[in-house]
């Protein structure tokens, strides 16, 4: 029997209504085209649903009866590592996020998403690319500015000072002249600039200052 060019799709969910619902909606996408071959709620059943039938895509909920969803894709990214998986999940927090990645997830699709999300991370998926809904992407980016700004909050006023005039392009030496002290103090400020920031090499934190608008304004 020839293998459909549909994207074949098993679905895990433990509501049953929820679980009529995406696939109404799957069903219904044309680009790609959808073929459902099976749904379950249950973790166990959903891996024997993946050994019979070998889908290209498992569609997973986090919470699911006897296995959670993160255990469930960490099984099949060890048994049956061509088959990827996409959490559509209720779940929005940055660690349930984190989990479902780091366990082998290539997508993360939240449920409150309007229904055309869905069909651009399958779009996504079917190219070989990974999918976040917006939502959490943008969730992870502030942050991360939120983070970046925390670090900055704790820098010395001769810290500062040390980047922007990084930014000014200054050399090691142009720097101590300017500021008064020693080539090994402003090498000192650099290496705690480093450890605070998390960025390490004179053109990562040269950057920094560069994005943060260090390179205007006062010495």
């Amino acid at each position: 029997m020839a293998k459909s060019n549909a994207m074949r799709v098993v679905l895990g969910d433990e509501l049953t209504l929820v679980r009529a619902g995406i696939r109404q909606l799957l069903e219904a996408i044309t680009d790609p085209k959808i073929e459902v071959l099976a749904e379950t709620g249950d973790g166990q059943a959903l891996l024997e649903q993946v050994s019979r039938h070998r889908p290209d895509l498992v569609i997973v909920e986090h919470v699911l009866t006897s296995m959670g969803g993160q255990e469930v894709t960490l099984q099949i990214r060890r048994h049956y590592p061509e088959v990827k998986v996409l959490f559509l999940t209720a779940r929005s927090e940055p660690n349930h996020v984190r989990n479902a990645l780091h366990a082998g997830a290539v997508g993360y699709v939240v449920k409150e998403a309007e229904p055309m999300e869905l069909a651009l991370a399958l779009r996504a998926i079917a190219k070989g690319q990974n999918y976040l809904s917006p939502k959490v992407s943008a969730a992870a980016f502030d942050r991360r500015i939120r983070a970046r700004d925390e670090r900055e909050g704790v820098l010395t006023g001769r810290q500062r000072q040390v980047l922007r005039l990084m930014a000014r392009g200054k050399s090691t030496k142009e720097i101590a002249a300017l500021m008064g002290v020693s080539v090994k103090t402003v090498e000192t400020h650099r290496a705690r600039l480093a450890a605070i920031l998390g960025l390490y090499g004179v053109n990562a934190l040269m950057r920094f200052a560069i994005k943060s608008g260090m390179d205007n304004g006062e010495i």
